[in-house]
């Protein structure tokens, strides 16, 4: 990825929950530029091709709550960045809107799960799943919860493993 742009935004959720911002605007950015989502907040074309990739961190300052989201793209897919801006900072704040009206209880992504699983591609497929850069365990895609977490399940024994972003990553077969 060659080129980007980073914003910084303050949703008024609970600390809990800003795990869902990254979501949140990789769906935005996926409705932006009519392409798809791989878990956990990848925007990919519709055959699967990375688009942009999106990176959050979060942090407290005098100001309270912050997440900053980085997305990156290359070069030549000559992208708008203020678009997909205006496109992420509307969504979270819509999206905080959702939680403060309760509809989080779940977890952050409840407000957007429907949406989130209407542009997910690999539901169903193949995938590795990868840990420290090595595959620990390969099956099945086979759901994303309101946490963000994906299911997996292994190929052979039909054992599930519930995984988070920051455990491992998952590489399509």
């Amino acid at each position: 990825m060659g080129v980007g742009t980073s914003l910084t935004l303050r949703p008024a959720v609970p600390m809990g929950h800003v795990t869902g911002v990254p979501y949140v605007v990789a769906l935005a950015v996926v409705r932006e530029l009519g392409a798809r989502a791989r878990w956990p907040h990848e925007v990919v074309s519709p055959d699967g091709e990375p688009l942009v990739s999106v990176d959050a961190r979060a942090g407290y300052d005098g100001e309270g709550v912050f997440v900053r989201c980085d997305l990156a793209w290359d070069a030549k897919e000559n992208l708008d960045a203020g678009a997909l801006e205006r496109a992420a900072s509307e969504a979270v704040d819509a999206w905080a809107q959702g939680v403060a009206a309760g509809r989080a209880a779940a977890g952050p992504l409840a407000p957007v799960l429907s949406d989130y699983f209407d542009v997910l591609l690999g539901m169903g497929e193949k995938v590795e799943v990868l840990r420290g850069g090595r595959a620990i365990g390969e099956g099945t895609l086979v759901a994303v919860d309101a946490w963000g977490r994906a299911t997996v399940r292994l190929a052979g024994d039909a054992q599930e493993l519930e995984i988070a972003p920051e455990q491992a990553r998952l590489r399509y077969v």
